[in-house]
């Protein structure tokens, strides 16, 4: 059995890195964002997919009328699968990926604290969160700045401090990011 194992394993590390070689996507990148203060780490995990995990504050805001509106900065912790689907075609038009620029498609989703940093809206005791799918624009350019945007619509959700449901609704989610991919991008 022993020898079976090895012998698979074997057999297959040559396949997982001639895949590694063919990625269009960035091995691994750091990224600092500006506008919703935080940090990404983007990894890539197929030839044109990657896991994006960032952390930091994330604004979010709701209104029901013309007299209401509520805002909020809130520490926030957001994990993406995202597909880069147009990379073979900016290849053949001779424009750049590195820095994993293209568009994408992902599943999102994001969990929120109460504790709010910065608003109107009075802190909880409990967690909220998005949850659905969502289409992107990535763009890094050669001296490593870098933004993107994104929309969808998905699932948001509210929990007390026992996480039992307190409230959950459908409804659009918009984001927006500006800052800066630290270190070397390999992918030209």
């Amino acid at each position: 059995m022993k020898r079976l194992i090895l012998l698979f394993v074997l057999f297959t590390i040559p396949f997982s890195l001639a895949a590694q070689r063919d990625k269009h996507v960035e091995e691994g990148q750091f990224k600092i964002n500006l506008i919703n203060p935080g940090v990404e780490y983007e990894m890539g995990i197929g030839k044109n997919q990657t896991i994006n995990l960032g952390l930091g504050l994330q604004f979010g805001a709701s209104g029901s009328g013309r007299r209401e509106f509520n805002y909020a900065f809130l520490p926030a912790l957001n994990a993406q699968y995202r597909y880069y689907y147009n990379m073979d075609r900016r290849l053949g038009k001779g424009k750049r990926i590195d820095g994993n620029t293209g568009n994408y498609l992902a599943l999102s989703g994001t969990l929120f604290t109460s504790d709010v940093i910065i608003g109107n809206i009075e802190s909880g005791s409990g967690t909220a969160g998005f949850m659905g799918p969502v289409y992107g624009i990535q763009r890094t350019y050669p001296k490593g700045f870098n933004y993107s945007m994104e929309f969808g619509l998905g699932l948001y959700f509210a929990t007390d401090e026992n996480f039992e449901a307190i409230d959950t609704g459908f409804g659009p989610t918009v984001s927006f990011s500006i800052g800066w991919v630290i270190g070397k991008r390999k992918n030209k």
